[in-house]
């Protein structure tokens, strides 16, 4: 399945005043927008709450048009459904949205921490969108915020996608903190003295800072 929205609103930020402004509708705290194209053959229904939901409805038969998210339907009907789609998203991110370094809140909340504190910003050496913090002086890194899949993570299962920063320890003190809802051994990292945290508020921003601090100091 394609996630259309992804490409648009990964790492975007909403003004909520410019979505009502575009035309969007608040219902049952929900901000919710449609917009008919192609000759009114098609909706476009897009629903912002915590989080972002989009379909397209073929109005001939009032159901969701589920060819627009199979990647082999690839012939010219259908890529037009696609685009047309895909212009409409793009015109609300750019009229109603900002550009952020990551794709959850607590991952930003814990950049602008960053940034205040340190004067350190991410750099994204890879395609993969994963932002690394460095020391100013010595280039050594500190944390590292990705973006990957519970079951990545953990092998559960579970493919939701969601921010996680990886942070230096004290050895001594790993198993009392993977004994913590939301810490892990770290992903793509040394077990020994790196930890996992999820960025989706399981943990709070003030521990986090914590741990930020401590893997400040002991990789300088």
């Amino acid at each position: 399945m394609i996630h259309i929205e992804d490409e648009f609103f990964l790492k975007k930020k909403f003004n909520f005043e410019k979505l009502k402004e575009f035309g969007f509708s608040f219902e049952n705290n929900t901000y919710v927008y449609t917009e008919d194209f192609l000759d009114s053959n098609f909706k476009a229904v897009i629903e912002i709450s915590d989080v972002l939901k989009g379909k397209v409805i073929d109005n001939l038969s009032n159901e969701e048009y589920m060819p627009l998210r199979i990647e082999s339907f690839d012939g010219d009907y259908v890529c037009s459904v696609r685009k047309a789609y895909k212009d409409i998203l793009k015109r609300i991110a750019d009229i109603c949205c900002t550009d952020v370094f990551f794709a959850d809140d607590q991952a930003n909340r814990i950049t602008k921490f960053i940034d205040e504190t340190y004067g350190v910003k991410p750099d994204f050496p890879w395609k993969d969108g994963n932002g690394v913090f460095r020391h100013l002086d010595n280039n050594k890194w500190f944390s590292l915020i990705m973006y990957v899949s519970l079951d990545a993570l953990l092998k559960n299962g579970d493919n939701r996608k969601l921010n996680i920063i990886n942070l230096k320890i004290d050895g001594a003190k790993r198993d009392e903190l993977h004994k913590i809802n939301g810490i892990y051994p770290a992903f793509h990292m040394n077990h020994k003295t790196w930890i996992s945290v999820v960025l989706d508020d399981t943990i709070c921003d003030d521990k986090i800072i914590e741990l930020i601090q401590s893997s400040f100091d002991l990789t300088k």
